[in-house]
């Protein structure tokens, strides 16, 4: 289970914004409310939350069975008691451990001793889990170089979801790309002095850079952003970049 703590600012942003909240006391009550974080008025706004709660849990990990009591057998994100990993296109080497163990444990076919020395599925199960987020990070890292790739020639206005307000700029999340990236202050306003950060409801306000209007922009915003592909000077990579409409 996740810390109470992790959830403690989305939880303040949803009831400051929305008047709403979700429940931690249980992996089922956390379910259970965020099906009721809905806004009539966006469809998309309750897809948000659950990506946001998503990233306040524990990443799952594989184990074997003997590190953990039985009531650690369970996947807290999925609200499930018992868990085990299914077959997946893109785990082959989970399918075939996870397999191995569930035909021996059902008497379908003997299992190497090997599979059975602890020591060694722990080794397997760790390097499974390193693997796992490497995997996951290259995912991430792929999505950002194909959209600079796509971006390369052209750019496009594109609706976005403000995520974070932090006193130095902006982060946006643009679902149709599935980027997200932080709009600085420096690309907001040229007016520092127009700058305020308003910590408890979650709102900036600037006089914008280019429109001269003043803009308050709060979490959860639904806004038109520019989406462009720069070249990174670090990686000499093409990436995106966001800037406000």
């Amino acid at each position: 289970s996740p810390p109470t703590t992790n959830f403690e600012t989305l939880n303040e942003m949803l009831q400051t914004r929305k008047g709403m909240s979700i429940s931690i006391e249980s992996s089922k009550a956390l379910a259970d409310s965020l099906d009721r974080c809905v806004d009539p008025k966006d469809p998309y706004f309750n897809t948000l939350v659950r990506i946001m709660s998503t990233r306040c849990m524990m990443a799952a990990q594989y184990f074997y069975s003997g590190a953990y009591s039985y009531s650690d057998f369970r996947h807290y994100g999925l609200a499930v008691d018992i868990y085990t990993h299914f077959t997946s296109p893109i785990r082959r080497f989970c399918d075939v451990v996870a397999h191995r163990q569930l035909a021996a444990a059902i008497g379908y076919e003997p299992l190497d001793l090997s599979h059975r020395d602890k020591n060694k599925m722990d080794m397997i199960c760790r390097n499974i889990n390193k693997r796992h987020r490497n995997a996951q990070f290259a995912g991430r890292a792929s999505i950002e170089y194909y959209v600079g790739q796509v971006m390369r020639n052209n750019e496009t206005i594109e609706s976005g979801y403000v995520i974070k307000v932090l006193n130095n700029g902006i982060v946006v999340l643009v679902p149709k790309f599935g980027v997200e990236g932080l709009i600085r202050l420096e690309n907001l306003t040229q007016d520092t002095n127009s700058v305020n950060f308003d910590e408890v409801n979650y709102k900036l306000s600037f006089i914008q850079s280019g429109t001269k209007k003043a803009r308050d922009i709060y979490v959860f915003d639904k806004v038109e952003v520019q989406l462009k592909s720069v070249l990174d000077p670090v990686t000499s990579k093409r990436k995106a970049e966001l800037l406000l409409k």
